[in-house]
């Protein structure tokens, strides 16, 4: 086994953000080409034409493409020129070549292509004897082709240009234009107000380009394919049991959430109205810091309207049952982990009766889904839906909600494009609307972002919808945050915690970019890529991209800063991991390479630097993994740090990537760790039986 050498921290201990307070400037004095850039096989699918969106003075969408009137449209036609066409006409000679057979049988031919009219109905094979003779061609069609052979050539010789990193900076202007843009139905011309947004974009099509990302290219299934693991498990063996748990059909009342937790029987389980209050602030509390996209004033109107008038069966209801589902079962966090008893116990049996009680809860809120409509509050309603699913870890269900949402969300958009410029709100309304369209569109896509770097499904539909606010705007952290069962601001809501929330959110979009140019850099084909040249150009790139991240890391703010240990609040505690994972997403190819390729294969020189850190980050990714802290990326986690092991074995049966001592304690650790979400999360007991396999084959 080769020497292993404890290394120094993996993450500098100096910080440059005490010079610029706040979350503002590039990361790179030489960002040249701003936030997010297309990967190697992705283009800009924009070609069709459609009614133009843009965003008027008050915010409002408006089509302006069809909306011209009998004169206007006059207006625009080409004027007819008094000069004749035969005056300016170029001598043309014959261009067009009928195929062969056509000229052997001396038939005219139609020339389409790939077969000709007289071939397809005659069932021949049709060929045609193309040459690059372009003499024929009338000066016209040369330029054309000209610039397609520049285009081709440039394709050829692709690479992803160095990029700065990613401005983690809150918009200045929280009135800032919002110009939703739907590239499938609509193509968008900005307006004049969001000339300075796309400026900072560089290209709409680059951001276009890398908001579509490869599905299931680095989740524990893909790793555990590898040769090295020789091939005894079916591809998407721990994913299947998500399909297999969320097929199961026991009629009405015998759902999911019942089956896991217990067999008795299902019995209604009332709600405690008094206790609503409570439950929304825990809600803000636990659960709103990590993906703020209400409006806490309205929200806390309709937690008043429900304490003093009851449920109803409407919108502002459902959203208030779905708070309340949430804050039964989201849990505080804690910094350190806890010694677990000699015998432990799973997440169902500790928190059995939060899940009870959030389950009547979400089940009130799902019986008023039928009642929904179009609009901003509907679509909160089917994000909450699907956040709670993900914190009792239903992925599938998740899926479905946080689709209804963007689906919901995208209709809003097209309604209000079509909304009567008359319908004008004050300026004081329209921004605080175009904050929450904001991140409702960043947490949908987010989102769904997540679920499918560990399940085959679908790209968002928000994908082709282009927000020219790289970030959402902040709300004026100076108001007071109303309390939902009183009109004061409980200390529990200051100021720092805004700051904290929205530095956080604001680092999560930008780190989500990130993760989306390694993606579809580095995982746009199968595993077998990487051991061929192309690993030498994604070596190059990551160094680019782990730079970013470096100084990405350098500049956090003081609130959401973190270092190799494990930090003691939650949000610093997420933005770690989020780096850790974009890191071994970096590190993951150049492993592969090293472990299939033999001692002598030309390109190991060049990804050792990689390779020598891969496996020290895995270990310290590893430290208090998986946590007992419930949220919604727990289900996520776990699979991570099974998928992580794998890359420790792989290291070990490889033999020439250095591996600590303690591996195997390391892992028998994690296993432990993870049987407290056995029961409940789906794949994890296969993901268990499948380390201790290997650990045995080991031995």
């Amino acid at each position: 086994m080769a020497h292993y050498t404890q290394p120094q921290t993996s993450f500098p201990r100096t910080n440059n953000f005490a010079d610029q307070p706040g979350l503002s400037g590039p990361v790179s004095a030489n960002n040249s080409s701003n936030n997010c850039l297309p990967g190697f096989s992705q283009l800009a699918a924009n070609a069709h034409a459609g009614p133009i969106i843009t965003v008027g003075d008050d915010g409002r969408a408006l089509e302006d493409a069809t909306r011209l009137g009998p004169t206007q449209e006059n207006s625009r036609k080409r004027q007819r020129s008094d000069v004749s066409r035969r005056d300016v006409a170029y001598p043309r000679k014959r261009a067009i070549t009928a195929c062969r057979q056509c000229r052997a049988r001396k038939v005219k031919c139609n020339n389409a292509r790939p077969t000709c009219g007289n071939c397809d109905a005659s069932k021949a094979s049709c060929s045609y004897e193309d040459t690059q003779d372009f003499s024929t061609f009338d000066p016209a069609s040369i330029v054309i082709i000209d610039k397609l052979s520049q285009v081709l050539s440039r394709l050829d010789q692709i690479q992803a240009p160095d990029v700065g990193p990613f401005p983690i900076s809150a918009p200045a202007n929280a009135g800032q234009s919002l110009n939703p843009l739907a590239a499938n139905d609509t193509t968008v011309q900005p307006s004049p107000g969001d000339r300075d947004a796309l400026d900072q974009d560089q290209s709409s099509d680059d951001q276009q380009d890398q908001l579509h990302i490869p599905s299931s290219k680095t989740n524990v299934d893909s790793i555990l394919q590898w040769p090295i693991f020789g091939n005894k498990y079916p591809p998407n063996y721990l994913t299947d049991a998500v399909y297999e748990l969320e097929a199961y059909d026991g009629g009405e009342g015998h759902n999911l959430s019942t089956s896991k937790l217990g067999s008795t029987k299902t019995r209604s389980i009332g709600i405690d109205e008094d206790g609503i209050s409570d439950l929304v602030r825990r809600y803000l509390d636990l659960v709103y810091i990590k993906n703020p996209i209400l409006d806490i004033d309205t929200v806390c109107a309709y937690t008043r309207n429900v304490v003093e008038d009851g449920l109803r069966w409407d919108a502002p209801s459902c959203l208030v049952l779905l708070t309340c589902a949430l804050g039964c079962v989201a849990t505080p966090y804690v910094g350190r982990p806890r010694p677990r008893p000699e015998t432990p116990a799973t997440s169902l049996e500790v928190h059995e009766r939060d899940l009870r009680d959030g389950e009547a809860y979400y089940n009130l809120a799902r019986r008023r889904f039928g009642l929904l409509e179009v609009g901003i509050l509907p679509s909160q309603c089917y994000f909450l839906a699907g956040v709670y699913n993900m914190y009792i870890m239903r992925p599938l269900a998740a899926w479905s909600q946080f689709q209804s949402a963007t689906k919901s969300y995208y209709l809003y958009l097209q309604c209000q494009a079509r909304m009567p410029a008359t319908l004008t709100t004050d300026s004081v309304q329209a921004s605080k609307r175009r904050s929450l369209e904001q991140r409702l569109y960043w947490s949908c896509y987010k989102s769904e972002c997540e679920l499918r770097a560990e399940i085959n499904l679908p790209n968002s539909s928000l994908a082709d919808v282009r927000f020219t606010d790289l970030h959402p705007s902040p709300p004026n952290m100076d108001e007071d945050v109303v309390s939902p069962g009183s009109g004061s601001s409980p200390q529990d809501k200051s100021s720092r915690q805004q700051e904290q929330t929205w530095f956080y959110y604001l680092t999560e979009i930008t780190l989500r970019r990130l993760s989306n140019r390694i993606l579809n850099l580095l995982y746009t084909g199968d595993h077998t890529i990487w051991k061929t040249d192309s690993i030498l150009l994604m070596a190059h790139e990551a160094e680019q991209i782990e730079k970013q991240i470096d100084e990405c890391y350098a500049r956090l703010p003081p609130l959401i800063q973190f270092s190799d240990d494990i930090p003691t609040e939650e949000l610093p505690y997420h933005v770690r991991s989020r780096v850790l994972e974009m890191k071994n997403w970096l590190y993951t190819p150049f492993l592969y390479y090293e472990f299939h390729t033999s001692p002598y294969s030309p390109h190991r020189n060049r990804i050792k630097p990689f390779v020598d850190k891969a496996i020290p980050h895995i270990f310290i990714a590893l430290k208090g993994m998986p946590c007992e802290h419930r949220h919604h990326g727990t289900w996520y986690g776990v699979r991570n740090a099974i998928a992580r092991c794998l890359l420790i074995i792989g290291a070990v049966r490889c033999g020439t990537v250095p591996v600590p001592d303690n591996w195997r304690d390391e892992i028998q650790a994690l296993i432990d760790r993870s049987r407290f979400w056995a029961a409940e999360g789906p794949g994890i007991t296969r993901g268990i039986a499948v380390l201790e396999a290997l650990l045995e084959e080991e031995e």
